[in-house]
């Protein structure tokens, strides 16, 4: 039997689905004291009053909202456990889910005993994920950090400048870059703007084709 301080909040934009998942891990019967939510405001609401749960991110609609919420999660509440409840068949979705936070992985055709696993196991502060997924992410996230460079290969943009770049790239605001690096928002703007006048672009749309295009050619030259 699980302790009743292991606390979950389960999301999903569906409230339905919410409330049908927090059902039925309640019904395991292991001590779990679970609350729902299924828009961002709620779910900042429950733990702005406890942080200390695992916060279960329900990504079965694969409407991309579940991404988003985790980048909004990990700027605002540092630390806090994911666990992503990714589609069936969706291994793609895994660095992503890493990269934004995740602590757990479980499937949508996996049962309900393993999703109530891999909360107790990260409540515990483990990684839970399947072996055959972890060398996705090892490959995904060992990657060399992104470098912009002039055709002489030329460094273009400060550390600072590329952390930032990046974060901007994955769909982060001003706001959420600079709570995630712990920097006023200010030195954001400033910073993205140093950034458009080197790499001669003018909006974050831009940028993140730029990012991406660098992190691409990189990849190519490791090969």
């Amino acid at each position: 039997m699980l302790s009743a301080t292991t606390r979950v909040i389960v999301y999903d934009s569906s409230s339905l689905q919410s409330e049908l998942l927090a059902t039925g891990l309640e019904s395991l019967a292991l001590g779990f004291e679970i609350k729902c939510a299924n828009n961002l405001e709620s779910l900042v609401d429950l733990l702005s009053m406890d942080q200390n749960c695992v916060v279960v991110i329900s990504d079965t609609s694969m409407n991309g909202s579940a991404i988003s919420l985790a980048k909004h999660l990990r700027a605002r509440f540092h630390g806090l456990p994911l666990v992503f409840l990714l589609q069936a068949g969706r291994g793609d979705r895994v660095i992503e889910a890493f990269r934004t936070g995740a602590r757990g992985i479980v499937y949508s055709n996996e049962s309900l005993s393993q999703l109530a696993d891999c909360i107790a196991h990260v409540h515990k502060g483990e990684v839970w994920v399947r072996g055959v997924d972890l060398g996705l992410i090892l490959d995904g996230l060992l990657k060399p950090s992104v470098r912009v460079t002039d055709v002489t290969g030329r460094t273009l943009l400060s550390p600072r400048e590329e952390e930032i770049s990046r974060l901007v790239a994955e769909g982060m605001s001003n706001r959420e870059v600079a709570r995630a690096l712990k920097i006023s928002e200010s030195t954001v703007k400033n910073s993205l703007f140093h950034v458009f006048e080197k790499l001669g672009i003018s909006n974050r749309v831009e940028l993140a084709r730029y990012v991406t295009g660098a992190s691409e050619q990189e990849g190519r030259a490791i090969q």
